[in-house]
């Protein structure tokens, strides 16, 4: 690490608390872990994700990401993925900072800013910091001590990142919030009516007339946008919901059955591909330990 790096590091795990997203300031929290011992399910909605130290292991889809130091991942869509903390410890945890991504916000900065030609169907990105982020990064987390200046400062250094962002590899993504790709408002549709139909077992050609396309172009656009096809996302929002359900106290069969599985034993194979472990297993787990899942 460099030293600026490595004073960046010292701040935010000062303010961090492990296993938990600190709130910093609005649509901003910062996220520490020191356990390496479980795999994550996380529910990406738009949302730019700063490391600044320890590693993580993502994956999207078939896609497997490696969340390093000084490395921004940038999503513009709504992305069910599993991921696992590869290096952290007490002495030295996994910290990151989140900047919820909302299109209001976005507007008038993407007027302003450079223009990018976001890449058709590519809903993600993840690249080194750009220039004078790690700047921006410091003056949010030093408000932390001055209380009374993050109303007013707060913001204005948020959309400094967002800029930043905008001068980096991470464009293309971030444009695709605001993008008016009419293939891509057809899969949000989607996207949208998948999570609130969870419970029932819905043929992918139902999917893509919510839609309004052809099965073939809905396959074609929804893997191109989130990395997967419409069934294995669907899977591991199943999945996901299941696992939050059992860790709340359900029973594993009534979880399984409230997401849509109609068999206990498919489930639970498929459970354990996802998380590595069977679901009272991994509940065990879980529970003996601080779950250490980003809010």
């Amino acid at each position: 690490m460099t030293d600026h790096a490595t004073r960046l590091a010292a701040r935010a795990a000062a303010l961090a608390k492990p296993g938990e997203t600190v709130p910093l300031i609005e649509d901003v929290g910062l996220f520490s872990a020191i356990s390496t011992e479980s795999r994550l399910a996380l529910f990406y909605e738009p949302v730019a994700v700063i490391v600044l130290q320890g590693e993580m292991e993502v994956t999207i889809g078939s896609a497997v990401l490696n969340y390093a130091p000084g490395t921004c991942f940038v999503g513009s869509i709504d992305l069910p993925v599993t991921g696992r903390i590869t290096r952290a410890g007490p002495e030295a945890p996994y910290l990151a900072l989140s900047i919820a991504l909302r299109r209001d916000a976005l507007a008038d900065l993407l007027a302003e800013a450079p223009q990018v030609i976001p890449e058709r169907g590519k809903c993600y990105a993840l690249g080194p910091m750009p220039d004078q982020l790690p700047q921006a990064c410091e003056r949010l987390l030093a408000l932390q001590d001055a209380p009374g200046d993050a109303p007013v400062l707060g913001p204005m250094i948020r959309r400094e990142i967002l800029f930043r962002l905008l001068r980096g590899p991470q464009a293309a993504a971030l444009h695709q919030v605001l993008a008016s790709d009419p293939k891509l408002t057809q899969v949000r549709r989607a996207l949208t009516w998948i999570r609130t139909h969870l419970d029932e077992s819905v043929p992918v050609h139902d999917m893509a007339t919510c839609a309004g396309m052809s099965d073939a172009s809905f396959h074609r656009h929804f893997r191109a946008a989130t990395g997967m096809s419409p069934l294995q996302y669907q899977k591991t929002l199943r999945l996901q919901a299941a696992r939050r359900a059992i860790l709340a106290g359900s029973e594993v069969a009534r979880a399984a059955f409230a997401v849509g599985y109609e068999s206990p034993s498919q489930f639970s194979r498929e459970y354990a591909r996802m998380f590595g472990l069977a679901p009272s297993k991994d509940a065990k787990r879980l529970l003996g330990a601080d779950s250490e899942e980003p809010a």
